[in-house]
């Protein structure tokens, strides 16, 4: 009989620090309750990347090219497709400091060539290192609320990997409804502002890089585009 109290102080003890680990990993809730396409993201494109997620950006662009294997590369500039680091390395970079945390890491993908084989290389590297993160629902992503997807790696990607291995692992596509891609002029600029900021209360819209584009463009905000790529700011912010 001496045992049971023992038992049940073990039970108690256990499932206070199973309560402890859910609350500090976004709980059973969600902490966060707008949706993801209601927050502001910065990103970066270009920039070292533990240097990124040490202040806190979760939005990372990464632009691939083969090396001459075929195994991808993460281009270092927009204009060289031979200097970079493996892909490989990047996920372990991103598996060891990017997780865990109460938010996604938002990793938009845009390959510099059309080999099914790097493609393919770019979703295993993903699957094998970053399997647990890898975020899998049938859901609208952009209507999810930011709080679901706590600890989760949201890949995004355009038309170009259709086709390939990596297809199956993106969860948004800029040639889908749910997702935008403008390049900085069109997000400051727009042909039509009225649609844009329509589109932008319940979609998503990601500002890229083109081959000259601006360090700081404050901006790219004033039609309610929500991701940019330019290194200003980190971390997810309401949108007012």
């Amino acid at each position: 009989m001496d045992t049971l109290p023992a038992i049940l102080a073990l039970g108690l003890a256990a499932y206070i620090l199973s309560d402890e680990i859910r609350s500090k990993m976004g709980g059973d809730e969600p902490t966060h309750s707008g949706r993801l396409c209601d927050y502001r993201c910065p990103g970066v494109v270009f920039k070292p990347i533990s240097a990124a997620l040490a202040r806190g950006v979760r939005l990372l662009e990464v632009h691939i090219a083969p090396d001459p294997s075929g195994e991808p590369l993460v281009m270092k500039r927009i204009d060289d497709e031979y200097d970079g680091d493996s892909f490989e390395s990047v996920c372990v970079t991103l598996v060891n400091e990017a997780f865990p945390s109460e938010y996604p890491l938002i990793l938009s993908i845009v390959p510099h060539t059309d080999s099914t084989v790097t493609l393919n290389r770019v979703a295993y590297h993903l699957k094998t290192t970053l399997h647990r993160q890898i975020l899998e629902t049938q859901e609208s992503v952009d209507q999810m609320l930011l709080g679901q997807l706590a600890n989760k790696l949201v890949i995004v990607a355009g038309p170009e990997v259709r086709g390939s291995n990596l297809e199956k692992l993106v969860s948004l596509s800029w040639g889908s409804s749910a997702l935008r891609r403008l390049e900085y002029s069109q997000a400051v600029h727009p042909r039509d502002p009225e649609e844009l900021r329509a589109y932008n209360r319940d979609h998503i819209t990601l500002v890229g890089p083109t081959r000259v584009y601006p360090d700081a463009p404050l901006s790219v905000y004033t039609y309610g585009c929500q991701w940019n790529l330019f290194g200003t700011g980190s971390g997810f912010e309401a949108v007012p």
